[in-house]
């Protein structure tokens, strides 16, 4: 399937060229996306080293407009995208963020081009409650009047945008290829071991994790659990505070910001992975353990009402209370946790890149 003309935006605020973007741009081309009809544009930066040297050795042709992603000068980047847009005469523009929705709707209507705009929606200030109704409703009203097309990576976050439900479409972000990994089931025996990775911020919650470990071993006398939080953030240090005060600290890991290898080993090294966040919009936390074959004990956000089917691909919590009451039932069904991580892993291919961009280019041809 081919697309006409199809620019991109391929960064994101004070990023960069993203990973993710990479990824799904390189895939659009193996699913049939013509390089003379595909253009990225994105800022200067990259969000790490070799991103544009992936894009220039599968052919992508990328601009970078400077300071596309600071947030400044907009005027003058609303001129230079049009250029790029008199040149390459896209028929489709993708924006990623509420700032390249704004050079892409000025440029259109103001100077009269003609495409159809398509949004991904990532996130509304969610974890701020009066922030996140306020970001809710005018991004509604911008998305109302100027998107032609939204994409929503969770029905979780399509149903935040109610407004525009009528132009929404859910299509999942894939993730890296380093978890497409042959099945290494987990090691029920022996030690437990639980893990959620994200930045130490309000919202992330991860000392309910901490306290439902505790209360765990306080209700069943089994001290044979460990807890692995990687990530960095402002809370970091009040979580090792109140691991030093509940008396758990050789219980509870926190190995820092770490890199993709040592995420997937204790992705590997876990059997659990259990989200506690109050908000995730999509949720990579929850769907790279899932597609490692790991048990996914989950509150109903993100991703995961799509994915996750009660003791079939996962589990499912309401608040810290119920957890560990949960914990204890799962830990002591143990072949209930090997049906769950094989069958999340035997139906992981609903995120794999070639479905999410087959998805993606019936959605422009609909434009």
């Amino acid at each position: 399937m081919a697309v006409k003309r199809l620019l991109v935006f391929g960064s994101s605020h004070k990023m960069g060229l993203t990973g993710q973007l990479t990824d799904f741009m390189c895939s659009c081309l193996d699913a049939g996306v013509l390089l003379d009809d595909f253009l990225c544009i994105s800022g200067e930066r990259e969000q790490f080293p070799g991103l544009f040297g992936r894009l220039d050795a599968r052919g992508v042709k990328n601009v970078m407009i400077e300071g596309l992603d600071d947030h400044g000068d907009f005027f003058r980047l609303v001129r230079e995208f049009d250029a790029h847009v008199r040149r390459f005469v896209p028929s489709v523009v993708h924006a990623q963020t509420n700032w390249q929705l704004a050079i892409a709707a000025v440029v259109k209507y103001l100077f009269g081009r003609r495409y159809a705009i398509l949004y991904t929606v990532h996130g509304y200030r969610h974890n701020y409650k009066f922030r996140s109704f306020m970001a809710r409703y005018l991004m509604g009203i911008f998305l109302f009047f100027f998107a032609d097309k939204v994409i929503t990576p969770s029905s979780f976050l399509k149903k935040k945008f109610r407004f525009v439900e009528d132009k929404a479409e859910v299509i999942y972000l894939g993730v890296e290829n380093d978890l497409w990994k042959e099945y290494s089931p987990p090691e029920f025996a022996g030690t437990k071991r639980l893990i959620f990775p994200g930045e130490f911020r309000q919202g992330k919650n991860q000392d309910t994790l901490i306290r439902t470990v505790k209360s765990y071993m306080d209700r069943t006398g089994d001290d044979d659990v460990e807890l692995y939080l990687p990530g960095d953030g402002e809370k970091l240090e009040d979580c090792k505070s109140l691991c030093r005060q509940l008396g758990i600290e050789a219980k509870v890991y926190f190995p820092g910001f770490i890199d993709r290898a040592e995420m997937l080993r204790l992705y590997m090294l876990c059997q659990y992975a259990v989200i506690p966040s109050n908000v995730e919009t999509f949720g990579l936390c929850i769907t790279e353990p899932y597609m490692l074959g790991r048990v996914v004990i989950t509150r109903h956000v993100g991703v995961a009402d799509d994915l996750i089917a009660e003791g079939k691909s996962g589990f499912f919590f309401d608040n810290e209370k119920d957890l560990p009451e949960v914990l204890e039932h799962l830990f002591s069904n143990t072949e209930k946790c090997i049906r769950v991580s094989k069958y999340a892993y035997e139906n992981r291919g609903v995120l794999s890149w070639g479905q999410i961009c087959n998805r993606y280019l019936k959605t422009i041809e609909s434009l």
